[in-house]
């Protein structure tokens, strides 16, 4: 019997379950476009600087002290650190330590605390209350910062500080009264001495009481100058009116006439002074800021531009 010679047919054509690699278009024009939105949102933040420099550096420190801020309040209830340290008292030699919590503890207004040794320990000191969400004292000096304080004989350890009428009460709680955690009562922010009594401007004890003007225009952190730096508290008035603009504390113009500043929102900026007298304070001011109650500059472009960010009226 023959047998039939049976061709072996030809294998089925296998379905592909899964595509060979490669992109399709949709998927290259998602990943531009997500690019694209990055970009947008960082370059506002880098305008001007370059990896490296002192003002990108700059603007790391103060993006990590927001952050640790935020992480803060979202710890502790919503509420936000203490705002209200004595800035003539040094930390490292008072007896109670423990009536000094803030932010940040101590004074560049005094030699121990602006010292090598001390103002470091100060940044990591458990009274410095966003010492755990930022452990690297560094982070806390701007490496444009060069100035060489006269009584310490040092560069100080710190550059920033906090927006005065930010934060709550620690220490006026021990000293006048004012329940703990009450929002800092905002005394420079008319412009004038020093009033505890000041009703006309919001201050901000809770995230959730940034409402006006809003955490994305509530500046925070800036660079203040070593002339003014003393505590780390930031005196701006929030008063911005022809013939009324007033500096207290100055902010610093290291960055080539600008400064840094972190708003409430987490976003962090550099921005150029239009006016050279808003970082050129006497040298009279060491330490001390404005204590009197004159017209530091007299219709100083860049107090328009920073009261209102600093408050609202109520």
């Amino acid at each position: 019997m023959r047998l039939t010679e049976i061709k072996n047919p030809s294998p089925p054509v296998a379905t592909k379950s899964v595509r060979e690699g490669g992109f399709t278009l949709i998927e290259l024009l998602v990943v531009l476009a997500t690019l694209a939105i990055l970009t947008a949102v960082l370059l506002p933040a880098l305008a001007g600087t370059k990896p490296n420099t002192p003002a990108h550096q700059c603007l790391n420190n103060e993006r990590q002290l927001i952050l640790g801020w935020q992480m803060y309040a979202a710890d502790n209830n919503d509420l936000l650190p203490p705002n209200d340290y004595p800035f003539t008292t040094p930390y490292w030699t008072y007896p109670n330590k423990i009536w000094l919590k803030n932010w940040v503890v101590g004074t560049m207004e005094q030699p121990l605390d602006s010292s090598t040794r001390f103002g470091a320990l100060e940044l990591t000191d458990p009274n410095t209350l966003l010492s755990p969400y930022a452990t690297n004292s560094s982070v806390y000096h701007c490496p444009a910062d060069n100035y060489i304080d006269p009584f310490s004989h040092v560069v100080h350890p710190r550059s920033y500080s906090m927006n005065s009428a930010v934060g709550t009460i620690w220490w006026s709680y021990y000293n006048f009264g004012p329940p703990l955690g009450s929002p800092v009562q905002g005394g420079w922010l008319p412009g004038a001495a020093y009033n505890a009594s000041q009703i006309t401007w919001l201050t901000y004890g809770k995230m959730s009481s940034v409402t006006r003007p809003g955490t994305a225009n509530t500046f925070v952190f800036t660079d203040e100058n070593s002339y003014t730096i003393n505590d780390g508290c930031f005196d701006a008035a929030a008063v911005a009116a022809p013939g009324q603009t007033y500096l207290i504390d100055y902010p610093s113009g290291n960055h080539g006439a600008a400064g840094v500043l972190a708003f409430a929102d987490g976003h962090v900026i550099v921005h150029h002074w239009q006016d050279s007298r808003t970082y050129t304070p006497v040298a009279a001011q060491l330490g001390s800021g404005s204590t009197t109650s004159t017209l530091q500059s007299p219709d100083d472009p860049d107090c328009f531009y920073l009261a209102p960010l600093t408050s609202a009226r109520r």
